[in-house]
């Protein structure tokens, strides 16, 4: 893992795209005036930039495929395909307003998503279009800022790291007897942070106060939800382009206390995990990041919160991990299983062709992110699963009453059947990326 301001600015001076008002001079600077606890000024006038603003409705555009395109519009209903339409002017109109001290954010919408897992709903907070084109053009300004101090602890939204990159980081430290495991969560983390928290800090870093006045403004703007707009001083909400940011320049201070005081931790966004030799250290290092949170506004969750060996199990990311493997956990499974039922029903129409290839970027999707731990019985278990369900559709068709699957109905569609149609097969790949030499964990389960 990279070990050094300047390793992890790597990331930065190789993706231009993502930071385009930053020149290879300027990032090369950043360790020594990141040393030197220098501040920077006049960032305001790059964010309201025409061409910045154009730059950042550009990435916005590029990410945003498919049918995302029509959906995930904020309270004026506005589309990135509509926006599209009228970007020329649309742009215009938000650099003048930048520059002239009118622009003001609107309130994003309240919108609920399934929680993996659980039964429960995930609050996201959805902008205007042109509400997240500023929020870009703000995110690629100062984000540099900040890596150059984050810390190789924090992997979530960040260049170069990724969920990949937390657990290869967490798994060594298993690797060398931290096998005492801390569980944390972080009590409604993006819906908590207190607006002065994250405005103070960003100002020991920024001078310009016309930005911090601009982020705030971002912060207080409000959510929408059935016609009534409610106002917080606290929160960042998820589904704004800036909120990781926020949130890591908020837990960095986690981190910080961490690493001085010595302890182990690898945190994505508000999910993270410490690692120590002994349970007495566990119980201490738990104590530290409660106290350190503290001081941020912040408070773990008592009952989502454990000290556990990892011989007992813990999840992580998507994975649970257990003695010397990792396999999906059970929520991550449930979640995928419930994505196929919905796209798996005995009255929907379609060949089976059809089915396979609606399924197959879901299934590729998960395969990939899976592929390398010890997943085959659950691979197994998932593809013999989802060809039951395929076979009670075509038993239905049949005009067989119940459409449920049998013994017989295996050897009238067997797993051939389902290759020859196009099926992703979670067992089939696994056994080509293992051949191909590609696979880091052992394959024994």
């Amino acid at each position: 893992m990279p070990a050094t301001a300047e390793d992890r600015l790597g990331a930065i001076k190789a993706d231009k795209e993502r930071y385009p008002r930053w020149t290879l001079a300027m990032v090369e600077a950043l360790p020594a005036l990141e040393a030197q606890g220098r501040k920077w000024f006049q960032l305001y006038d790059k964010i309201a930039d025409e061409k910045t603003l154009a730059a950042a409705w550009e990435r916005i555009e590029k990410r945003t495929v498919g049918e995302a395109r029509k959906r995930g519009a904020g309270p004026d209903a506005v589309t990135v395909e509509m926006f599209a339409a009228v970007s020329g002017v649309e742009l215009g109109k938000l650099c003048k307003e930048l520059k002239e001290g009118r622009y003001k954010p609107s309130p994003v919408r309240r919108h609920y998503i399934p929680k993996p897992g659980s039964g429960k709903m995930r609050p996201l907070g959805l902008p205007t279009i042109r509400d997240k084109v500023v929020q870009e053009a703000t995110r690629g300004i100062i984000e540099p800022i900040w890596e150059a101090r984050f810390l190789n602890a924090s992997h979530g939204f960040r260049p170069g790291r990724s969920t990949d990159s937390a657990c290869r980081e967490m798994e060594g430290h298993l690797s060398n007897a931290k096998v005492w495991v801390v569980d944390a969560d972080i009590k409604g983390c993006f819906d908590s942070i207190p607006h002065e928290t994250i405005t103070g800090l960003i100002a020991k870093r920024i001078s310009d106060g016309k930005v911090i006045r601009l982020i705030r403004s971002m912060l207080e703007a409000g959510v929408m939800e059935e016609m009534r707009v409610r106002r917080t001083d606290t929160g960042t909400p998820q589904g704004g382009v800036i909120s990781p940011l926020l949130c890591n320049i908020v837990l960095h201070e986690l981190d910080a206390a961490m690493q001085r005081a010595g302890i182990a931790c690898v945190r994505y966004a508000d999910d993270f995990v410490l690692l120590c030799n002994e349970r007495e250290g566990a119980e201490d290092a738990l104590e530290m990041a409660k106290a350190a949170l503290a001081k941020t506004g912040l408070e773990i969750s008592r009952e989502k919160t454990r000290i556990v060996h990892l011989d007992e199990g813990f999840d992580f990311l998507g994975w649970h991990y257990q003695g010397k493997q990792r396999w999906p956990r059970v929520s991550s499974v449930k979640n995928l299983k419930a994505k196929i039922k919905a796209k798996t029903r005995r009255n929907r129409p379609g060949g089976i062709e059809a089915i396979a290839e609606e399924l197959e970027p879901l299934l590729r999707g998960w395969f990939n992110y899976f592929r390398n731990g010890n997943s085959l019985n659950i691979f197994a278990m998932i593809d013999g699963w989802l060809r039951r369900r395929l076979r009670s559709i075509l038993k239905k068709r049949r005009k067989s009453h119940s459409g449920i699957s049998s013994l017989l109905d295996n050897i009238r569609w067997p797993i051939k059947f389902f290759q020859d149609k196009g099926l992703f097969s979670f067992v089939q790949h696994l056994d080509v990326f293992r051949k191909a030499g590609l696979s880091t964990l052992p394959a024994g389960r």
